[in-house]
């Protein structure tokens, strides 16, 4: 009993510690989109902009009687991946070493913030720890069909990620085949990865036709180019030479496209709403995305726009600025509030005081902690690195890297250049320094390990 207590504790502890920054918020932490996903969720239709599988998660994990049972198993998931990632980086360690790590990566980063939230952003870092734990550390049988099934349902909740990770196990199949990369991945491993990733796809498809929306992968993708086309200005350099051919709606509105996509997508002056709306405008939006995708002359354009969005993409870090709106509260007035009053309404009251709606959770000093954070622990594994751990950190890094760099392109590409896409999993990084640190002060000042990385 007692072993068991033992092997367990660092993980029931780690849970409580990323359920601080709800707890401390006095409920779980909301977004502009956590309605739609309650909605879809309890009424079981299937949303034009997004799966339906986190709202799923959601009506199951709180069993239809606390929201707080969502971020508890969210809470519960990622100190597992994390306590395993950890051991896997820093060999073997007493249980309060552990807990000492989760806690401090749970309160010094922004990664309490985004466990804590009723949104599948969660699931961006969860799909990195188990893909990383699957492909280096994947344990015994049964943590290897634990790993997958997180794979599995990372992916579903949110469209993003079944780019990234297809994405993400193509690079590692072709890793695979290159001796200077194969550690990376064997081929068995990632061929299992892609197999997740097509059974995600097909999961994606069947739900959308079942929920009358189609086979297809989602009912407003074409809104969503469209916006990154009139972001990039791609799209006015094709409306002025297609427009005096061709009876296209969008023409009368050439000169005075928005600026940025989600102003495409969601303001009601944009054109896509005094045209008719989305479903409306699907058939000359797919002919005019089809019509400047086989035209080369506007690859480089928009190779050089998805280079540049990347790169501003992948620098935030913060939490999303609109939590520091004044303006910005979940009142009655609000699709959340209500969403929260229909479904749980003995959680209202709670609900309608929380620190999120009274302003009063200091997002910048919680920002400027966590920048600190990074920062420190990043020049700490600089300068403690030696020849002998080189490649190892190197290796960590490189992986890290590879899906940072994957979430930031497929984000910014196909949707917007947002903090909330980025951040949601860059506090990955302070959580892979504080392990190599432990690692690296052991190895040179305590008991040797020789415990590999990868």
């Amino acid at each position: 009993m007692k072993q068991t207590l033992n092997k367990y504790y660092p993980i029931a502890a780690g849970t409580f510690a990323f359920l601080l920054m709800a707890l401390y918020n006095g409920y779980p932490i909301v977004n502009g989109d956590t309605a739609a996903y309650i909605n879809s969720g309890f009424t079981m239709e299937v949303p034009e902009t997004r799966p339906i599988f986190y709202g799923l998660f959601l009506r199951c994990t709180s069993l239809g009687a606390s929201l707080w049972g969502t971020i508890a198993v969210q809470a519960l998931i990622v100190s597992y991946l994390c306590t395993r990632f950890i051991k896997a980086v820093a060999g073997d360690m007493e249980n309060t070493h552990i807990v000492a790590l989760l806690l401090c990566v749970a309160t010094a980063t922004i990664g309490g913030w985004y466990t804590g939230q009723l949104m599948p952003d969660v699931f961006t870092p969860v799909l990195f720890l188990a893909v990383w734990l699957y492909m280096l550390h994947p344990g015994n049988k049964m943590q290897q069909i634990i790993l997958l099934m997180l794979i599995l349902i990372s992916i579903l909740v949110h469209v993003s990620h079944y780019v990234i990770a297809t994405l993400l196990s193509l690079l590692l199949l072709v890793a695979s085949f290159i001796p200077r990369y194969s550690w990376m991945a064997t081929r068995r491993k990632a061929i299992t990865l892609l197999g997740t990733t097509v059974i995600a796809w097909m999961a994606l498809l069947t739900s959308n036709y079942m929920g009358g929306r189609g086979f297809r992968t989602s009912a407003s993708s074409h809104v969503f180019l469209m916006g990154k086309l009139a972001e990039s200005g791609v799209l006015r350099t094709y409306l002025e030479k297609a427009c005096p051919t061709r009876d296209y709606k969008i023409c009368a509105y050439k000169d005075n496209l928005p600026h940025v996509a989600w102003g495409f997508v969601w303001d009601q002056a944009s054109p896509v709403s005094k045209t008719g709306g989305w479903e409306a405008n699907r058939e000359e939006y797919s002919t005019i995305i089809r019509d400047i995708a086989s035209r080369p002359k506007y690859w480089p354009f928009l190779a050089y726009k998805s280079i540049e969005a990347t790169s501003r993409q992948i620098v935030l870090s913060n939490i999303d600025e609109s939590e520091e709106l004044s303006w910005l509260v979940y009142d009655k007035d609000n699709p959340v509030y209500k969403a929260v009053d229909r479904y749980f309404p003995h959680e209202i009251s709670e609900f309608a005081v929380v620190r999120q709606n009274q302003k009063t959770l200091n997002i910048p000093f919680y920002d400027d902690v966590y920048i600190l954070f990074l920062l420190v622990t990043f020049v700490a594994v600089m300068l403690l690195t030696g020849k002998d751990t080189k490649t190892e950190v190197g290796r960590v890094y490189l992986y890290l890297l590879l899906f940072l760099l994957l979430n930031a392109f497929v984000t910014a590409t196909f949707a917007n250049v947002s903090t909330r896409l980025n951040s949601r999993c860059i506090w990955l990084l302070p959580l892979v320094n504080i392990a190599l640190l432990y690692r690296i002060v052991k190895q040179r000042w305590g008991k040797h390990t020789n415990t590999a990385i990868t």
